[in-house]
């Protein structure tokens, strides 16, 4: 049998469920519909990436200036293509609604850059942190990719 029902101290054991996080990816989870914190979605069909309508932000930069970008759709893929401008991936952006300027909210800060932050986008046009996604605001980190924000909060602190 696979361990004892009881640790050494007469404690029942719980097993833990564990998820791979190295599972190849696949489109097995697409955002059809990602709201700003005004309501506006930014789910755009004209600019594809990854073979789906992408999430596309207004984005502004020190050195990149201001610009459209379009994030991949798929959860875990760290995918992008610029729309309009010209940006440094290594660069900390300040992100935005391309209808309306609002800034996306911030839910935390991100280990990958001192000013790097993650913010979050909202599964509905009520604005609710635990229906959201959330992603890194530089684009070469490895937090760009688009996770739930109860994802993004449990690995945000299991870093510290």
């Amino acid at each position: 049998m696979p361990g004892n029902m009881f640790n050494d101290k007469g404690r029942l054991n719980i097993p833990e469920v564990r998820h791979d996080d190295k599972k190849s990816l696949k489109a097995d989870v697409v955002v059809n519909a990602v709201y700003c914190p005004a309501g506006h979605n930014l789910i755009s069909i004209d600019h594809e990436v990854s073979g789906f309508p992408g999430i596309t932000v207004k984005y502004h930069g020190r050195k990149s200036g201001s610009g459209l970008v379009s994030l991949s759709a798929v959860f875990g893929d760290t995918s992008y293509k610029v729309v309009e401008g010209d940006v440094d991936p290594d660069e900390t952006l300040d992100l935005s609604c391309p209808h309306c300027g609002t800034e996306l909210d911030i839910l935390a800060s991100c280990p990958c850059n001192s000013d790097a932050v993650t913010v979050m986008c909202y599964l509905y046009p009520k604005r609710d942190p635990h229906q959201a996604i959330a992603f890194c605001n530089v684009l070469s980190c490895p937090n760009s990719a688009v996770i739930r924000s109860g994802e993004a909060i449990r690995m945000l602190s299991e870093s510290r």
